[in-house]
């Protein structure tokens, strides 16, 4: 029996402060969202390899709780029997445990912004459910960081065991991938900053995240932005090269994030409330309104231009992000 921790609510968005009559379509369907009931249940006799849980007794995978809605049926099937097979055929016995993660999980974006919040659904039971997670995803620096950060009792999963769970807390997801239960995603950035040991750095009111250490590899005219970015007094930050206690800081006085569609864009949950967040997202793309939504959970001011796809990568208009960068 399912035990229901936040009840179904209506998310109202923000709109984009900048919105365009033009650009109105790839919005407007995302101004109101209906965010499910989060829930969390236990199952008896469960078992677990690498990623993936499995009852025996119910001949069943839990698939809308370990997997992400990306796979069909197929996939689903070749990944359960690869791991199985991979596995040592030895079982190791938990005695209680909580499932939180999906095989998505490894991504910074989904990490955070999936399975910690899917943490916050059974944080009064974690002293006698401990997390578990698969050492395949705990061997990502900032997974291991983040569950000691936020203080979360954890078990590690060894690669390729197979495990027998005596009693498993199973955790709902709070709501579709881009989209955000309000308060739980509160909670968690609360949390976050809570717990973070914030150290003296220099900080800059503007920052331009890009999370690949080869600046400029993906915006091919990337030379043009940088000018405009110069002008503009715009500090390039790598996240990828922080921790969280520094990410939070270097965050705590800035007044203007801007950056590339990516999980980079995830760490404006450090911002303080109504600063501003610019998003360079795709042409025409109405799907990916994953960041749109998250600022408007963060409280934050949205604002975006567009990169064009071209063969040979993306290109960023200088003179439309240096028109932008001038009204804030």
């Amino acid at each position: 029996m399912k035990k229901i921790i936040f009840q179904e609510s209506l998310s109202v968005r923000k709109r984009p402060i900048n919105l365009s009559d033009n650009d109105l379509l790839l919005f407007t369907h995302e101004f109101e969202k209906m965010i499910p009931e989060s829930y969390i249940f236990f199952e008896k006799k469960m078992y677990s390899f690498n990623s993936i849980i499995f009852s025996l007794r119910k001949f069943r995978y839990f698939k809308n709780y370990s997997f992400f809605g990306d796979k069909t049926f197929i996939e689903r099937i070749k990944i359960i029997l690869k791991n199985y097979l991979m596995s040592s055929k030895k079982v190791r016995t938990i005695e209680k445990g909580t499932w939180f993660t999906d095989n998505k999980s490894h991504v910074y974006f989904h990490w955070i912004l999936d399975a910690l919040e899917r943490c916050e659904l059974a944080i009064d039971y974690l002293d006698e459910y401990p997390l578990l997670v698969p050492e395949e995803f705990y061997k990502k620096a900032f997974i291991a960081e983040s569950l000691d950060l936020l203080g979360l009792n954890y078990y590690v999963l060894e690669k390729n065991y197979i495990y027998k769970i005596k009693e498993l807390l199973i955790t709902s997801k709070t709501a579709e991938t881009g989209n955000y239960n309000e308060k739980i995603l509160k909670n968690l950035i609360n949390r976050f900053k809570l717990n973070a040991k914030i150290p003296v750095v220099n900080t800059n009111k503007n920052i331009f995240i890009y999370r690949d250490s080869k600046i400029g590899r993906d915006i091919k005219n990337f030379k043009e932005i940088k000018h405009i970015l110069d002008k503009h007094n715009y500090e390039i930050v790598n996240f990828e090269d922080y921790s969280y206690d520094e990410k939070i800081a270097i965050l705590k006085y800035c007044e203007n994030l801007l950056g590339m569609f990516g999980s980079g864009l995830s760490n404006m949950i450090f911002l303080d409330k109504a600063k501003n967040l610019i998003e360079i997202r795709n042409l025409n793309d109405y799907e990916n309104n994953a960041f749109y939504s998250l600022s408007s959970a963060c409280d934050l001011n949205y604002y975006y231009l567009f990169f064009e796809l071209k063969d040979d990568g993306c290109y960023v208009d200088p003179t439309i992000l240096d028109n932008l960068l001038n009204k804030l």
